[in-house]
């Protein structure tokens, strides 16, 4: 959306116009359930260790979220609406309140939730979460696409291959999900307008914070490699959107310096007078006095699959994949494989990849400290090889 973003969300263009937006933002992660937590700690997966929905735990009760910090200032907190997976992972502990939705999460039922809430609870300071999913990509079976998009597509368009099981991550671009995407965004931003003119309308620009960010990008945009099999890690699956408007927030200011998912953690903590932790990974952008990063990065830590990690500079992205499978316990064997590095916005495309003595000694330090604490050398923990089938149910 960045390149077309004023014609396809005119109204949130509009209103963060007067605010600050990260053009080089990137999640940590390709999905949901590890990207929310390290939002909310300011902390990677491998460090909150939230991955597994299969093994699920709870944060470390050292690990504070963003709704405890601010229940600790003494906001009254309010998660209107909500997917129930950060209530299991600890994501959203410190809510005084949450209200989950099972399905798509539609924005304009959590507008609606979120001006009745400011209105009920309007003598309190508040600090609200409002989790939309309108346009998270969904697979073809058993989902109703969007009537405008059904009856402007023709019968070859409307109709494709599905896989039953097909992952949300692993989408490929058919038209039929792009076209689906620009509706619902079009319905989010339309729905958003309503909430930013009543915020403008009642408020003055010192008495409120809108952060409005994505979790991680959308494989439909990515073309698939010759292989078939979609890049999960890719810029578009895993770039995300960040911007912020409100006290303390420089005024019409596009950054260009690169910015990670657990940047906003450090942000919030400058912005509202909370106290952050000196471990978490999460660093305080340049705009806000911090100081900016020379790369970003992303994985893919996913039980039974092969590890991936993409580090980005401005120019270059160094990609690698293990052959070994990310084990139970998060850790992988990196043994055999090898890294290579391409030119941004070609990654693992034939005929791009480039190397040198300089672009191996910036790369190659920070990528082996990064992932120290994955690696397990082929070393293994024999109880939890024990523990497996009670933990998975396999034989």
């Amino acid at each position: 959306v960045r390149e077309c973003f004023a014609a396809r969300m005119p109204e949130t263009a509009q209103f963060f116009s007067r605010g600050t937006v990260f053009d080089q933002h990137f999640s940590t992660s390709e999905y949901t359930y590890p990207a929310l937590p390290a939002i909310e700690t300011g902390r990677c997966p491998h460090h909150t260790q939230v991955f597994n929905e299969q093994n699920s735990h709870p944060l470390l009760p050292a690990h504070l979220t963003l709704s405890e910090c601010m229940k600790d200032l003494g906001y009254y907190c309010i998660a209107v609406m909500a997917s129930g997976d950060g209530i299991c992972s600890g994501a959203l502990r410190g809510h005084d309140r949450i209200l989950t939705h099972t399905g798509n999460l539609p924005c304009h039922e959590g507008i609606e939730r979120t001006i009745r809430q400011l209105e009920a609870f309007d003598g309190a300071d508040q600090f609200l979460f409002l989790h939309c999913a309108d346009v998270h990509p969904w697979n073809g079976v058993g989902y109703k696409f969007a009537t405008e998009v059904e009856t402007h597509l023709p019968p070859e368009e409307r109709l494709f291959p599905l896989e039953k099981n097909g992952l949300s991550v692993r989408l490929p671009h058919y038209p039929i999900y792009q076209r689906q995407f620009f509706a619902n965004l079009r319905h989010v931003d339309r729905s958003l307008g309503q909430l930013f003119a009543y915020i403008t309308q009642r408020y003055t620009e010192d008495e409120y914070i809108v952060n409005l960010y994505s979790d991680h990008g959308s494989s439909i945009f990515a073309v698939s490699p010759p292989c078939g099999s979609v890049d999960v890690v890719s810029e578009n699956s895993t770039g995300a959107a960040w911007m912020m408007r409100g006290a303390g927030v420089p005024e019409s200011v596009r950054v260009q310096d690169l910015t990670s998912s657990v940047d906003i953690f450090p942000t919030l903590g400058v912005l509202c007078g909370f106290p952050v932790a000196h471990d978490i990974d999460g660093r305080l952008p340049a705009i806000f006095g911090g100081t900016a990063r020379d790369a970003v990065y992303t994985t893919s830590l996913y039980r039974g699959q092969t590890f991936k990690l993409a580090m980005r500079t401005h120019d270059y992205a160094l990609r690698l994949q293990s052959d070994a499978l990310v084990d139970d316990d998060g850790t992988v064997d990196f043994a055999g494989c090898e890294p290579t590095i391409f030119v941004r916005g070609h990654e693992a495309e034939d005929g791009y990849a480039v190397d040198s003595e300089e672009l191996r000694r910036f790369f190659y330090p920070r990528a082996r400290n990064f992932l120290r604490e994955i690696a397990n050398n082929g070393e293994f923990w024999p109880a939890m090889r024990k523990a497996r089938p009670e933990w998975f149910g396999e034989k």
